[in-house]
């Protein structure tokens, strides 16, 4: 038994028939490789990728942290090293904090 469809649906099928893939030039695609190597190999219209400026190679990333590290580890000694004496800079500010908001510190040395 044949199915029925109405005639807009035929001539739509109809027309779908009679379609076809659309076809390019024997030699486009050679062309088309041939301007994308010219580009970049140094064809006639050659521009130089441009990307990052920095490297980005482990080598220079690990060098670099290290590098970081090494500064923090001598500021962090030279720090805790200085001769200063905190213990009367400490109260002082503390003692100047107790004034501000009117209380009052023993001093504990």
């Amino acid at each position: 038994m044949k199915p029925k469809f109405t005639p807009l649906v035929d001539e739509h099928l109809q027309s779908l028939l009679g379609m076809r893939e659309e076809e390019t030039d024997n030699f486009f695609y050679t062309r088309l490789k041939g301007r994308m190597l010219a580009g970049h190999i140094g064809g006639e219209n050659y521009l130089p990728l441009q990307g990052w400026g920095l490297p980005l190679k482990p080598v220079w990333i690990i060098g670099a942290l290290a590098l970081l590290l090494l500064v923090n580890g001598m500021m962090v000694t030279q720090l805790f090293t200085s001769k200063k004496p905190t213990a009367t800079v400490s109260a002082t500010a503390l003692q100047n904090f107790a004034e501000w908001y009117d209380q009052s510190i023993s001093s504990p040395f």
